[in-house]
C-alpha cells in the first residue's frame, strides 16, 4: 500500500471539500442577495420588465379609475345644481342645519339616537354655527339648552343672519317645515319627537313666521 499516494488523495479531497464549502457559501450569499434585491425591487415598484410591468399597469389603471370617479363626482355635483338659483341652494343648506338642530334636540331630550350617521352629521353642522350662539359643545348635551324657548330663539337668530333673495319668509318656512318633517321620519314618524320639539315648532310659527307675514 502506497502511503504517500493516500496522503495526496486525502489532501486533494480536503481541498475539494474546502472549495465546495466556499462555493456553497458564495452561492447561498448570492441567492440571498438576489432575493433581497428582488424584494426591494418589488416593494419599491420599480419599472423593471422582470417584476413590475403588470403592477405598473395596475397602478396606472387604479389612478385612471380614481381620476374618473373624481371627475364623475364633480360632474354629478354640477348637474345636481343645474337649473337652481343660488337662493334655492342656500335654502336647501339651511334646511340641513334646521334638521340638525331638531335631531340634536330630539336626541338629548328623548335619549334616542335615530342613526349614527344622522347624529354625526348633525353634530358636524352644529359645530359650524356654534360661534354664532357663543356656546360650547358641552352645552348642547343639556336639556336646558334644548328647551323650546331658547331653541326657538336660536333658530330666529340664525334666520335673521341669513340673506336670501326673493321672499325670505316663505323660503325659510318651507325649509323649516321640510326639516321638521324629515326629523320626524328619522325618529319613527309623525308625533314621535319629544313634546318640546312640537312646542318649538309652535313658537317659531307664532313668533317668527306669522310675524314676518304681517310686516
Amino acid at each position: 500500500m502506497d502511503i504517500s499516494r493516500m496522503a495526496n488523495i486525502a489532501a486533494v479531497n480536503q481541498t475539494n471539500l474546502t472549495k465546495s464549502s466556499e462555493q456553497r457559501t458564495a452561492n447561498k450569499s448570492s441567492t440571498l442577495a438576489s432575493e433581497h434585491t428582488d424584494s426591494f425591487i418589488k416593494s419599491q415598484q420599480a419599472y423593471t420588465p422582470a417584476y413590475t410591468k403588470s403592477s405598473a399597469q395596475k397602478q396606472n389603471s387604479d389612478n385612471n379609475l380614481l381620476q374618473r370617479e373624481n371627475a364623475e363626482d364633480k360632474v354629478g355635483a354640477i348637474k345636481e345644481g343645474e337649473g337652481r338659483s343660488k337662493s334655492e341652494l342656500l335654502v336647501e343648506g339651511v334646511q340641513h342645519i334646521i334638521r340638525a338642530m331638531f335631531v340634536k334636540q330630539g336626541e338629548v331630550l328623548s335619549g334616542y339616537v335615530p342613526s349614527v350617521g344622522a347624529k354625526l352629521y348633525a353634530e358636524e353642522l352644529l359645530s359650524q354655527i356654534r360661534r354664532l350662539y357663543g356656546n360650547a359643545s358641552e352645552d348642547e348635551t343639556t336639556t336646558e339648552y334644548w328647551a323650546p324657548e331658547p331653541t326657538a330663539d336660536r333658530l330666529s337668530l340664525f334666520f335673521d343672519c341669513l340673506s336670501i333673495e326673493g321672499d325670505k319668509s316663505i323660503m325659510l318656512e318651507r325649509a323649516f317645515n321640510g326639516a321638521f318633517k324629515e326629523t320626524e321620519e328619522l325618529f319613527g314618524g309623525r308625533g314621535r319627537l319629544p313634546l318640546e320639539s312640537y312646542e318649538t315648532k309652535a313658537l317659531m310659527q307664532q313668533n317668527y313666521f306669522n310675524t314676518r307675514e304681517s310686516v
